[in-house]
Order: structure tokens, then sequence, then C-alpha cells
């Protein structure tokens, strides 16, 4: 490889990784934020009856 070659590939790397900040930059710039008052939604608590239980080790057997 000569230097002519050497310094249009250094450019075309240059340019390519330039390119890839300016695009990361505004993807960054213009992503929507996340809030900080998000509300969770209420945990439930399920209780499973011993009867139901019951039914489905029977079923397994």
């Amino acid at each position: 490889m000569n230097r002519k070659e050497f310094f249009l590939i250094s450019i075309g790397v240059f340019l390519t990784v330039l390119a890839w900040l300016v695009a990361d930059i505004y993807h960054a710039a213009f992503q929507e934020r996340v809030k900080d008052n998000v509300t969770l939604p209420p945990i439930t608590v399920n209780a499973i009856q011993s009867d139901t239980l019951k039914i489905l080790k029977s079923k397994k057997e």
C-alpha cells in the first residue's frame, strides 16, 4: 500500500467515526426522557386456596 491509499482509507475511517458520533449525539439529544414520577400499579396478593392445590396434585398423578 502506498501513502495515497493509506491516506484515503484513514480519511474514510475518520469520516465514518465522525458520522457515528454525530448520529449518537443527535439521538441522545432528541430521545424521550424518562419521567421521575412513574406510578406503579398496585400489587395485589392472590392467595392460592388449598383445595385448588389438591385438585392440581390429583390431576398430576
